[in-house]
């Protein structure tokens, strides 16, 4: 089992013109085991011929090649609609072999007085929060968390989902270290709730991007080929972060709008890229959805590749992709406009009622 307190999170990391910091006691445990996985062959494939190039222009796309991915990896599940019911007939994270499972994960506070786990276990059936490798990476330390594993949860964000996620990156000192989620009919593969966890050595476009106030906390990126909703945990709490960014997830939820979610580390917003003045910066993305068993010929369009990470199928592609034919698919699976504009006025309208009756309470 991985626990952990408060005192255990990292605010602040160094940025990418800086030195590296120390490994935290998190990454160290997921490093171990995750390596340890690949040294017993527990995954379909290593990572030994992994292919990275920077696309030339603005946005410095990260490019990797990644044909075993696209060939080896489970066949995802046909998905119809956001609100499809979790089916234990199907393949779940309850039916993966017991040597995919890294370690429990889990806050002192889920532990009742503290207790070492082999006590609380005979005193308590406690929830499984189990981080697994992911058996067809992506690359270095993509693993998966799911909470709750035996409750059988659909694939939605939960607002203890994103407290799981945000308190996650903040248990790593490393600056690459992403969290990711792709919700039903936007390239989830299988219908039982769980994030994305990996580490990439390169800077994102995303972490840097532009972005422009809606209200409250709640800001919309600009000059990115695929419209979406940005936050920071800059000036608050996470409990405020969790809350307001959940409020709008929900929010597409019931609208039955797709969407991927990305935590990263970042500047804060406003700052040079450069700035020593750094926090957590989440992006939440509505999308058109997909439908059915969709595969595309160059990258699928999901939470990696929407933040500027491009997990490439094919060498010819890898080889002539440009940034202009990047921003092009993405730009495919953007919200149109006037929705978007729409869907940005009723976020607005919500998140303004929830502080005025915030208000009117203190």
């Amino acid at each position: 089992m991985f626990s952990y307190s408060a005192s255990d999170f990292i605010y602040c990391v160094p940025g990418w013109n800086d030195g590296d910091a120390n490994h935290s006691k998190f990454d160290k445990a997921l490093m171990s085991a995750w390596d340890i996985s690949m040294e017993k062959g527990h995954f379909r494939y290593s990572l030994e011929d992994l292919k990275t190039r920077i696309l030339p222009g603005t946005k410095q796309y990260v490019a990797q090649l990644n044909i075993k991915r696209g060939t080896d990896r489970r066949k995802p599940q046909s998905i119809m609609n956001l609100t499809q019911p979790y089916n234990p007939q199907l393949f779940n994270f309850t039916k993966i072999k017991e040597e995919e499972i890294m370690f429990d994960f889990c806050s002192d506070g889920d532990i009742p007085n503290g207790e070492p786990e082999e006590i609380v276990n005979k005193k308590v059936k406690r929830q499984r929060n189990i981080m697994v490798i992911n058996v067809s990476p992506l690359g270095y330390g993509h693993c998966l968390f799911i909470p709750d594993v035996d409750a059988g949860i659909p694939q939605m964000i939960t607002e203890e989902l994103l407290r799981q996620s945000l308190e996650m990156l903040l248990l790593s000192s490393h600056r690459g270290f992403r969290v990711g989620f792709n919700s039903l009919c936007a390239f989830a593969s299988v219908n039982h709730q769980h994030i994305h966890v990996y580490y990439t050595d390169y800077e994102l476009y995303i972490e840097y991007a532009t972005v422009k106030e809606v209200c409250h906390n709640c800001y919309e990126l600009l000059d990115t080929p695929t419209r979406g909703f940005a936050f920071q945990l800059y000036g608050q709490g996470i409990s405020s972060l969790v809350k307001t960014v959940f409020r709008v997830a929900s929010h597409l939820q019931v609208k039955n709008i797709a969407h991927n979610l990305f935590l990263t580390r970042a500047p804060v917003f406003g700052a040079e890229r450069s700035s020593k003045d750094r926090t957590v910066r989440v992006i939440l993305w509505p999308r058109k959805s997909v439908y059915g068993i969709r595969s595309d010929d160059i990258f699928n369009p999901a939470v990696t590749e929407m933040s500027g990470h491009l997990i490439i199928k094919a060498a010819e592609a890898y080889k002539t992709i440009t940034e202009e034919k990047v921003d092009q698919l993405l730009a495919e699976v953007s919200m149109d406009e006037d929705d978007f504009n729409n869907l940005k006025d009723s976020v607005k309208d919500l998140l303004s009622t929830d502080k005025a009756m915030e208000q009117s309470v203190s």
